[in-house]
C-alpha cells in the first residue's frame, strides 16, 4: 500500500504558516520613549531662587559661627543648644535641595516682569546676558551647583558632629563656591557681588 501523510500534519502544518503571517503582518509594539518628559515644573527663577532660599540659608551657616568684636571683646559664636544645631542644619538642608533646584532644566534667570532688587552696575551681566552665559555653558553651570551642593553637605556632616571649628571651614568652602559661579555668571568682568 503506498504511504500517505495523514491530513492532520498537512492541516497543522497550515495553520502554523497562517499564524507566522499574521505575525509578520502585526505591527511591532511601540518602543519606549527613551527621555520622556520630566514631571519636574520650575516656577521660581534664578533671581528667586537664589534671594529667597540659597543666600538666606548660607547666611545662616556663615553667621552661625565666628567671632564677634563687641564692648566686652572678641567672643566666639556657635551653636549651642539642640535648637542652635537644628535650626542651622535645616539650613545646611534647604542650601543642599535649593542646589538640585538651580540644576533643572527651563528654570529662567527672570521671569517676565521681574527684576533685579538692585540694578546691573558696571562690570555686571545683565539678566539676558546671564541667561545667554548660562545656555552657552550649562556644563559649568550644573558644576557649579555640584560644587555649592557639595560644600553643603560638607556642611551638613559637620553639624551632624557638632563641630562648630569644621562648619566654619566648610563655610569657607560654601562661599568660594558660590564665588566661583557669580565670576563667571554674574560678574565676569569683576562687577558688584551677584543679588
Amino acid at each position: 500500500m503506498p504511504h500517505r501523510a495523514p491530513r492532520r500534519s498537512t492541516a497543522c502544518l497550515l495553520a502554523a504558516l497562517a499564524t507566522l503571517g499574521a505575525c509578520a503582518r502585526a505591527p511591532a509594539p511601540a518602543a519606549a520613549d527613551p527621555s520622556p518628559a520630566s514631571p519636574l515644573r520650575p516656577v521660581a527663577s534664578l533671581v528667586s531662587l537664589m534671594s529667597g532660599e540659597i543666600s538666606p540659608a548660607a547666611t545662616v551657616l556663615w553667621e552661625s559661627v565666628g567671632t564677634v568684636s563687641g564692648p566686652k571683646g572678641d567672643e566666639e559664636k556657635a551653636p549651642h543648644s539642640d535648637k542652635d544645631w537644628a535650626e542651622v542644619r535645616n539650613q545646611a538642608l534647604i542650601l543642599i535641595e535649593a542646589s538640585n533646584l538651580l540644576m533643572m532644566e527651563g528654570r529662567q534667570v527672570l521671569l517676565p516682569g521681574e527684576h533685579y532688587a538692585n540694578p546691573p552696575g558696571a562690570g555686571d551681566l545683565t539678566p539676558q546676558q546671564a541667561e545667554a552665559a548660562i545656555a552657552q555653558d550649562r556644563a559649568a553651570f550644573i558644576g557649579f551647583a555640584k560644587v555649592l551642593q557639595a560644600s553643603a553637605l560638607a556642611s551638613l556632616k559637620t553639624i551632624d558632629a557638632r563641630d562648630a571649628n569644621a562648619l566654619m571651614e566648610s563655610g569657607g568652602a560654601l562661599d568660594e563656591a558660590c564665588e566661583a559661579c557669580h565670576k563667571k555668571f554674574w560678574y565676569p568682568q569683576g562687577g558688584t557681588p551677584a543679588p
